[in-house]
Order: structure tokens, then C-alpha cells, then sequence
């Protein structure tokens, strides 16, 4: 492994996670600030995720699934392409 190769974020899964997390929350009618109250984090922080602006830790990530009321796993899955 390349020095410094460990911390380079991988794009295209968060790209694809911060596509499912807005297709989650359309899906059930939810605004960022509905979502922003669920889950107890800044709408703006929600936003720049979703938009693939920002690399979320593994904390956040379950906090806005468990917010969506989706399986942490079973979101990863898809958003890896997993059937």
C-alpha cells in the first residue's frame, strides 16, 4: 500500500451513500429538517452529505440510518451494489 493511500476516501461508495441516504428520505416524505431533527445533527451537515461534499464517519452514518429507520447493513449493501 502507497503512503498516504490509506486516508484517500473512496468517491464513488459515498457518492452512492449520499445518493440512497436523499432517495431514503424522499422516499418518506422528508425534508432536511425533518431528517435534521431525527437524527440530532445541523441540516447543513445533512446537506453537504448529500451532495457528496463531505466524508461522514461510521457514527454518522448509522445515526442518519437509524434516523431513516433503515438497517445500517442492508443500506451499505445497496449502496455497494450488493443484491
Amino acid at each position: 500500500m502507497k503512503a498516504g493511500s490509506f486516508y484517500k476516501p473512496n468517491e464513488s461508495l459515498l457518492k452512492a451513500i449520499a445518493k440512497e441516504f436523499k432517495a431514503i428520505r424522499l422516499k418518506q416524505g422528508l425534508t432536511i429538517e425533518e431528517l435534521s431533527e431525527m437524527s440530532g445533527l445541523h441540516e447543513k451537515y445533512i446537506q453537504t452529505i448529500e451532495r457528496n461534499h463531505r466524508n461522514m464517519s461510521i457514527s454518522v452514518f448509522v445515526q442518519i440510518a437509524r434516523a431513516l429507520k433503515v438497517s445500517p447493513s442492508k443500506l451499505l449493501d445497496k449502496a455497494l451494489g450488493a443484491k
